[in-house]
């Protein structure tokens, strides 16, 4: 039986934070033994709050390493690893399924112990048991750990799923002296980086089901050493080693609908004279520190992504990043009889769908949605609509405000998972006027 230490302490401020739950931090024995544990860089996803309709974590994961004597395991001492993920925001489901799947580089060999593990509330004491567990060929090629029968873990809010298990070196490991694992499957959430590529690095690869995330992997990982073995630190190997961090300013807020199809960031960094790499929906960019702006942006969700690095060659490992999405145009809309289809300099696109005609229609297929959102103008004599996701209705709408708007982005719907089919906005007003704009479908 081990206690957790201060990173699940960390998350559990997180999680008190994101979902609305009051409950104390880990204290006493687990905060005593904050300083065992060598922890790595951690990685989470995005959801949907159904609290609070806004982007928020869903679940947050890490690893790391720990030996007896608190110095680098010399060749052939024994040392202990490590991972852990924890559901943080209140997703539109109550639980989330997860296999962890162990990733480690070549040079480990493992004693004959049981793996310790458990599943705990962060206002509890932690503890692990050493009972049974599936252990399976993971399909990235890893590890993957189950529940003895096979099934997933699943984790509810304000919970922590935590395993430990022995290792023994059979090389001198060099952790951030060698090569991180940052790979765009990674970033994205769709695989974690393969074993070769990601040097003397642990990864876990959680599996993420069940809370419609924006990642199917979230993948932490810890250098595993980097100084000479036997002499001690979890860290270094000469010269700078640390990577910087990325900032991030200005554009569009994370999650946001914007009307604009351009938008600038400011990049920056914790060192100077660092250098950047940059991605627009996983397609490589040039940048430099400071202003960027992106135009021509096309309707539907886009992702920035921005890492630093500095003079010594180190590079953030979790780049920056910035979600938002670009509404579909009025032209774009299908519409049914009784619409017009009007020029507007004011309007989104310059164009505007009206109509007063009780039953008129517009459509759009989408694929993948999270939300829905409507563009539409307002004053005080305006109509309302209904919104329907292929058959259900979602959301009525009203359209009229206290003093005419030129635009606005209303709100419609959040789905539990992503969502694929056709979205439908009917008129149920008579003779009242509906000034459509856009669509939105954010598929993050």
């Amino acid at each position: 039986m081990r206690t957790r230490t201060r990173r699940l302490a960390t998350l559990a401020a997180a999680i008190l934070t994101a979902g609305l739950v009051a409950a104390p931090p880990i204290t006493g024995a687990a905060a005593a033994a904050e300083s065992e544990w060598q922890d790595g860089y951690s990685q989470s996803d995005t959801i949907i709050n159904c609290w609070t309709g806004t982007p928020t974590v869903g679940v947050s994961g890490n690893t790391g390493w720990r030996s007896p004597t608190g110095q680098v395991p010399k060749v052939g001492e024994k040392f202990y690893l490590r991972g852990y993920v924890a559901l943080v925001g209140l997703p539109c489901s109550d639980k989330v399924y997860t296999i962890p799947e162990i990733l480690p580089p070549p040079g480990l060999a493992y004693p004959e112990e049981p793996v310790i593990w458990g599943i705990n509330q962060v206002d509890q004491p932690g503890t692990l048991t050493d009972a049974d567990l599936g252990i399976w060929d993971g399909v990235n090629g890893g590890i993957a750990l189950t529940q003895a029968d096979g099934e997933p873990f699943v984790l509810r809010r304000g919970q922590i799923l935590e395993f430990q298990f022995p290792v023994v070196a059979t090389r001198e490991l060099k952790g951030t002296a060698t090569q991180a694992p940052t790979c765009q499957s990674r970033r994205d959430g769709t695989a974690p980086c393969p074993v070769s590529q990601s040097g003397d690095h642990l990864q876990v690869a959680f599996t993420v089901t069940g809370h419609g995330s924006d990642k199917q992997y979230v993948t932490p990982y810890v250098p595993l050493f980097a100084t000479k073995a036997g002499t001690g630190g979890g860290g270094g190997g000469g010269g700078d080693s640390t990577p910087p961090s990325t900032s991030l300013s200005g554009g569009p807020a994370n999650g946001a609908i914007t009307t604009s199809t351009s938008a600038s960031f400011t990049l920056g960094s914790s060192e100077a004279g660092s250098s950047f790499g940059c991605s627009l929906d996983g397609r490589d960019r040039a940048c430099t520190a400071g202003k960027h702006t992106l135009t021509g942006l096309t309707p539907g969700t886009h992702v920035f992504r921005a890492s630093a690095t500095d003079a010594a060659g180190n590079t953030d490992p979790t780049a920056a990043t910035r979600t938002w999405t670009v509404p579909v145009p009025a032209r774009s809309l299908k519409r049914s009889a009784g619409w017009k289809l009007a020029s507007a300099p004011a309007a989104y696109g310059g164009k505007v769908a009206t109509t007063s005609r009780r039953g008129a229609s517009l459509t759009y297929p989408v694929r993948k949605a999270r939300r829905v959102a409507l563009v539409a103008s307002g004053g005080s004599t305006h109509g309302t609509v209904r919104v329907y996701a292929g058959k259900r209705l979602v959301k009525t709408v009203k359209l009229r405000t206290a003093r005419t708007t030129t635009r606005r982005v209303i709100p419609v719907t959040t789905f539990g998972s992503a969502w694929s089919g056709t979205i439908k906005v009917v008129v149920v007003s008579s003779g009242r006027p509906v000034r459509v704009e856009g669509l939105a479908a954010p598929t993050r």
